[in-house]
Formats: C-alpha cells, structure tokens, sequence
C-alpha cells in the first residue's frame, strides 16, 4: 500500500511539537532535519510508529526523520506549504554560517546536492550506450554502432553522446554557480566564473611569465570552479556593502569578474591543478600498488564517512578523476559499501524474523540501498544495532578486495552506484563480482556476528 504523504506530513509535525516548536527545517535526499524550539515536546517514540518513518536520529535539539529517497523531499514540499513554518535553502550564506566545525562538507553537499540527480541520470545514459555498443558487437546492427559519423557510425548514438556528455563538458560552470548560490551570491557570476575555468580562450597555452607555467583551460577542474564560484560571490557582496546605490547596477558585477577572474587565470587554476594533479596520481599509486588489500581498506572506512557526512568532501575528488582519466576509480571501492550494508541488511532480516519493527525498517530501507543509497540503512538499521554497522563495513572490506584484483576498474560517472553501479563501470562483470563479494561478506558475517540484544530491543515498539 502506498503511502500518503499528506497523512505523512501531518503526523511527523504533530510528533515534532507542531508548528509552533519548529525553528527551521530542511531535506536530503533521505531525511528531514528539523531545529526546535523545546526538544520535550518532540515524541520519539509516536513519529517511530508512523508508517513511511524509517527511523529517527540526531541530537535532541535537531532531530533528523529518515524517510528515504523522492520521500524526503515530497514530506518537505508538503511541510512548506504549512503556514507559518520556516525553512532554508540554499540561496544564502546561513549554510556557512551555522556551523563551523562541519562547514567545509555542509558546503560541498548544498553544492553537490542538485547535481547529483544530473550526474546519475545523464551518467546513466553512458551506461545504455555501453549496452548498446555490445548489443553492435554482438549483432552488427547498424543503429548501434559507436564510430563517429565519419567513420560510420550511427546518427543515433551520435546523438545518445551528445545527451550523455553535455553536462560533463560544463560540469566546472555548473558547479561554479551553484557554489556562487550556496555562498549568497549571484549564479550567473559562478557562470562567469566556471567558464573561466573551463575555457581561457585566446590564452590557452600562452605562458604565465612565472614557473614555467602556461594557462590552460580546464585546470584545476572542479576544485578550481568550486573555489573561482565562491570567491566571486563572496566579492560581491563585499563590493555591494561599500558602492552608492547609483552605482550597484554595474560596479559589483565589473569589479568582481575582474578582480576573481584574474585570481582565478593567475592564482586558484595553477594551486588547484597542483592539488588535483597530486590527488590523482597519489590514488592511482595506491591503486596501484595496495592492490586488494588497498582496496579493502578503502572500501571498509566508506560507511563512516557517510555517517559522518564527510563523504561530500570526495565529491570534487570524484570529478577531478573523471576530468583527467574518464573514470573515478575511487568511486567504485566507495560503491561496495552498498553491498555490505545490503548483505548485513539481508542476514538481520532472516536472523530476526521476529522482530517486526526491525523487519519493516528493513523492508523500507533495502530498495533504497540495492540502488546504491545507503543513509536509510545506515541510520534506520545497521548504526542503531552497533555490531551490524561493523559488520556491513566488513562486508565492504570483502567487496574492495575483490575491487583490487581488476586495475583500471572505475565509475564514469557519480552517483550511480548499487546494482546500477555495473552500467557506468569501465569493467562492468568486475565491479558485478565485486559487489556480488560485499553483498556476500556482508551477509555471512553479520548473521555469524549477530546484534547485542540490548541494541535489537530500541526496534520493539510494540509488544
């Protein structure tokens, strides 16, 4: 029975305290996070038992409803249509401004967070066009055939690639807005701003007349575009504080294209391309070298970054590795974390079959994570029961091991993980066996490990 998210909302205002206890509410892509007033009057125990409620978490004061993927973000819709509620997006500065000690990841993900359903449905269109271009090895069918149109090739895929690479090729501008957005400044001066990095027109290969270096479009990658799109907002609206009203029109926006525009050219692309180029070939190296143990390790530590929302701080690592190698390597040992999450998910399932509560937060989270996003199951299961949180993070370990066994195996894309993961993949049955191996590991370690009874008792609401 499919839930209605009306009755939804109502019933998780009415645990919160009702309007009047909310300060300031706002969404992920799997929760609600909510500020009040009096954390007294918040009823854990009545928004548990709400049916399309995967679990609550977060500190007393600022409560988070996980609800899982297209949920969270209707119930919030919902919510904003109630009078009287208050809610933040991401077209100020308060983002940086609330908290300090995690502003650096709370930027990256305001920044990252509207382009990841871009990132996984254009990168998903590379997945088909792989499919395509075997179905053309296979058969020989004409449409199919992945050579340029000059050599042949078919208008049809000619035009799936336009589709697929388009957002790739203005990737730098994309970011370079919105992280003008998220800093409170204009979008279209982040345009200004990507597009500087992206392509320095008659400059390029020109020298710099210090180093050795030359400009060069593209350097620095997202990095640079990230840093070129926040400077320039935070520019403007130093500039517009000091200029007389008759000048704001134009004196803002010319002062900070120009003032960032040659920091960018001159200062953030050579420092980012450094960074980026150091960042790449240190992962490569380890990849390279660390082989399956490597790869375990890396796979084992991912589950604790996303719990700690530290994980959208590999986001511009991610691109930069697309940028330069046309896969992100990393991606995919980040992929098997998944895997251990679904096994361990799947062992608790059959081991307690006693326990509804446990049984339908499961049930809630499981989809969600077969497709590769893991907060319902980190925070409505394995997190909550302790051992089995351990237990899926070995599970990884297991699926990056195997990971380690193929170099060169790597996602084209972000955002695509889980069983889609096989569509984006530069080795598509390795990274299939990979995650088969976490899935697998997971399973067989958390039922041989099991869950302190204590821990599986918070899943009892009802006798």
């Amino acid at each position: 029975m499919s839930i209605d998210n009306s009755s939804l909302s109502k019933q998780i205002l009415a645990g919160l305290g009702g309007v009047e206890n909310i300060s300031d509410f706002e969404n992920c892509m799997t929760r609600l996070r909510v500020v009040v007033k009096d954390p007294a009057k918040v009823d854990k125990q009545a928004l548990g038992k709400v049916k399309g409620v995967l679990r609550v978490v977060g500190s007393e004061s600022e409560p988070q409803i996980i609800l899982g993927p297209g949920v969270a973000e209707t119930v919030s819709a919902e919510l904003k249509n109630v009078e009287g509620l208050k809610y933040s997006e991401v077209n100020n500065g308060a983002v940086m401004q609330k908290k300090s000690a995690t502003g650096v990841f709370s930027f990256f993900s305001h920044v990252f967070a509207p382009l990841i359903p871009v990132f996984a449905g254009t990168g998903l269109i590379f997945g088909i066009m792989k499919l395509f271009t075997l179905i053309f090895n296979m058969t020989k069918v004409p449409i199919f055939n992945p050579a340029a149109i000059a050599d042949g090739g078919s208008m049809f895929m000619a035009t799936m690639n336009v589709l697929a690479s388009t957002f790739f090729t203005y990737l730098n501008i994309a970011v370079a807005m919105q992280a003008a957005k998220v800093m409170g400044g204009n979008p279209y001066l982040g345009l200004v701003a990507g597009g500087i990095v992206t392509n320095v027109a008659g400059l390029n290969g020109a020298a710099m007349g210090f180093l050795g270096l030359t400009f060069l479009s593209g350097r620095g990658g997202t990095l640079a575009a990230l840093a070129a799109g926040a400077l320039i907002a935070v520019v403007e609206k130093w500039i517009k504080k000091r200029t007389p009203d008759a000048l704001r029109v134009h004196f803002p926006a010319l002062v900070s294209v120009v003032v960032v525009g040659l920091v960018t050219l001159y200062i953030l692309q050579p420092v980012a391309g450094a960074i980026t180029s150091i960042i790449t070939k240190a992962l490569l190296w380890l990849f390279n070298n660390a082989g399956p143990l490597g790869g375990a390790v890396i796979s084992g530590l991912f589950l604790p970054l996303v719990m700690t929302g530290m994980h959208h701080g590999l986001t511009p690592v991610h691109t930069t590795l697309i940028q330069q190698l046309g896969y992100t390597p990393l991606y995919a040992f980040n992929s098997m974390a998944g895997g251990g999450q679904v096994g361990a998910a799947i062992a608790l399932y059959f081991k307690y079959r006693k326990q509804k509560a446990l049984q339908n937060a499961i049930v809630g989270g499981l989809p969600a994570g077969v497709l590769g996003i893991g907060e319902p199951l980190i925070f409505g299961v394995t997190l909550p029961l302790g051992r089995a949180f351990v237990t899926a993070c070995l599970g990884a370990s297991v699926g990056g091991f195997v990971c380690g066994l193929f170099p060169g195996m790597g996602a084209m894309t972000i955002n695509v993980s889980g069983i889609l993961g096989m569509l984006v993949n530069t080795k598509p049955l390795a990274y299939l066996l990979a995650y088969a191996s976490a899935i697998a590991g997971g399973f067989v370690i958390t039922w041989l490990v099991g869950v302190k009874k204590e821990n599986l008792a918070t899943f009892i609401i009802e006798e």
